[in-house]
């Protein structure tokens, strides 16, 4: 049995179609857990009243936000009472195609259920054109890494099954064994490489990254976010969990590289700022901030390292 995670956060009419396709998936079994993750209450009961009434489906709720890291974890805990074989974490944004969740059962089997498992993942509004396929080092030592295929259209040039060094996850699945090991994602995070860090945890128990072409996703993309061009609320995050996640898994000298990379990034955003704003242009410091404050914040989490309360001064 496959138990699917998702999340909603005010999001009825994505989370719905969502949903709806995973529900149309074929030659599995499976339990979809649901996670209103702090939605209003209003928002609440019109997502239960649209809801289709199903035996599959499980509505969780929460009553505070606890980020995506907070709302996944809840959902693997409610989840792992059922005593799943696999794990399915999925965005809400998003339909699933109705063989997906069976192929990507059936190739982690044949790793011996010792991986991650992820396939296609296409444009929302440009259906044959990649999203994402996984990604490959661009400097392993940096823990760099370059996205493959973006933008790309789907002509059958990434039909094979292959290793990947990260893997994101708008979608993916893995055995209950790497769970019962590793545990949920670290509390470390609040949103933004809260994959990437547990990736690398499950790496370090020999699981391999896979990418099958066989399972195929429809993504938005950070819709709850606001989107990603220029975003200071996801900025903010990116900034200080893109530290976090690279002091958990750098060596000393390579992340202090990373570090005055970083630092040189937020003075170079202020810098052509300003330069914007000499040339007449109505630019914010906005950005620029958030990615300061996202640089401080990581600062006093070295000190602390406490969880993340999910606090957000750009939301």
């Amino acid at each position: 049995m496959v138990a699917i995670i998702t999340l909603n956060y005010n999001q009825n009419e994505y989370t719905l179609k969502c949903i709806e396709s995973v529900l149309s998936s074929e030659d599995v079994t499976f339990k979809i857990f649901l996670v209103d993750n702090g939605s209003s209450e209003e928002n609440f009961r019109a997502l239960k009243e649209v809801l289709p009434k199903n035996d599959k489906l499980h509505l969780e709720r929460l009553e505070k936000n606890r980020g995506y890291v907070g709302g996944v974890n809840y959902g693997f805990e409610k989840a792992n009472v059922h005593n799943p074989d696999y794990f399915l974490v999925m965005n809400n944004d998003t339909i699933l195609a109705k063989e997906a969740v069976s192929e990507l059962m059936k190739e982690c089997s044949r790793w011996d259920d010792k991986a991650i498992v992820s396939g296609k993942v296409y444009h929302y509004d440009e259906p044959n054109k990649f999203q994402d396929i996984g990604y490959t080092y661009s400097n392993k030592k940096a823990l760099e890494f370059k996205r493959l295929g973006l933008n790309e259209e789907d002509n059958g040039q990434y039909d094979r099954v292959a290793q990947r060094d990260m893997l994101d996850d708008v979608f993916w699945l893995f055995p209950k064994s790497l769970y019962h090991k590793i545990g949920g994602y670290s509390t470390f995070f609040w949103f933004s490489a809260e994959q990437a860090d547990f990736a690398l945890r499950a790496k370090k128990h020999e699981y391999h990254l896979i990418y099958t072409p066989e399972a195929k996703i429809w993504h938005k993309g950070s819709v709850s976010l606001g989107g990603r061009d220029r975003n200071p609320r996801l900025a903010y995050w990116h900034t200080q969990s893109t530290l976090i996640f690279r002091y958990r898994h750098l060596s000393k000298i390579q992340f202090l590289k990373q570090y005055a990379k970083v630092l040189y990034s937020v003075i170079a955003s202020y810098i052509k700022t300003i330069i914007s704003k000499i040339k007449g242009n109505k630019e914010s410091f906005l950005y620029s901030k958030a990615k300061l404050s996202g640089f401080l914040y990581f600062n006093k989490w070295l000190v602390k390292r406490n969880d993340n309360l999910g606090f957000n001064p750009f939301s």
